[in-house]
């Protein structure tokens, strides 16, 4: 009797433990990725829009992981770097944006405090002279959460901050009189918030729209807004 005792309790208990150790490395991966964002964002602060070399921004980059880069195929002399990380689960738990799927295990995976992240940064250069930087964050919301914009799939917070030497040109509509050197939009219909400023932004506007959150990835509870991760973003999205 004993021995069968001994038996049902190490078939209830290995998978338990089994469960228990899977769910202390996906906290422990957002945990890191928690770190490389912070490190990746102190990295790009230390570049310099219309100052830095591109030799400078690869190298400021590389600190923090392996750099994507390509040039137009046209005479503009334009480049670009980025380096992306990702913290992702199995995609049976990530979810699937059918309005009609179930999604019982993603379901269950956003009461366990674990969720797909992600950042990045990217600088633009011209004639090998940084003219432009920027920085990513996503961060999944719960499946219960997607369609409650007004129906769209919103499946995550998706929020960028972009500093440059100067707008294009289509950009130009987008910028109110109140505000000329900044503006925030989303990137379609209810979905992501970008922002982007100049170079001649005044010093802390420049750090405050530039001063991402990075909690949202290691919380337990989700966050539900985009404002969690940038909240002078979403304040500028709302005055204009």
């Amino acid at each position: 009797m004993n021995k069968v005792s001994r038996w049902l309790r190490r078939i209830v208990i290995s998978p338990l433990c089994l469960v228990f150790a899977i769910w202390l490395f996906a906290e422990a991966r957002q945990w890191v990725l928690r770190w490389e964002a912070q490190r990746l964002l102190g990295d790009l602060q230390s570049i310099q829009v219309g100052h830095s070399s591109a030799g400078e921004a690869d190298a400021a980059l590389r600190k923090s992981g392996e750099i994507q880069s390509g040039c137009r195929e046209d005479q503009s002399a334009t480049c670009y770097s980025q380096v992306l990380i990702r913290s992702r689960l199995p995609e049976p738990l990530c979810g699937s944006p059918d309005e009609f799927a179930k999604n019982w295990l993603p379901r269950v995976i956003d009461h366990l405090g674990l969720r797909c992240s992600g950042i990045g940064a990217m600088i633009i250069t011209e004639h090998g002279v940084v003219t432009e930087k920027s920085f990513f964050e996503e961060v999944n919301l719960p499946v219960r959460d997607w369609y409650l914009r007004a129906g769209a799939c919103v499946p995550s917070l998706a929020v960028s901050s972009n500093e440059a030497l100067r707008f294009r040109e289509f950009e130009q509509s987008r910028v109110a009189p109140s505000h000329p050197l900044r503006y925030a939009h989303r990137y379609k219909g209810p979905y992501g918030l970008g922002v982007k400023y100049l170079s001649a932004e005044e010093p802390s506007e420049k750090a405050s729209l530039m001063a991402f959150q990075f909690s949202c990835i290691t919380r337990f509870f989700p966050c539900r807004d985009e404002r969690e991760v940038l909240p002078s973003g979403a304040n500028l999205l709302e005055e204009q």
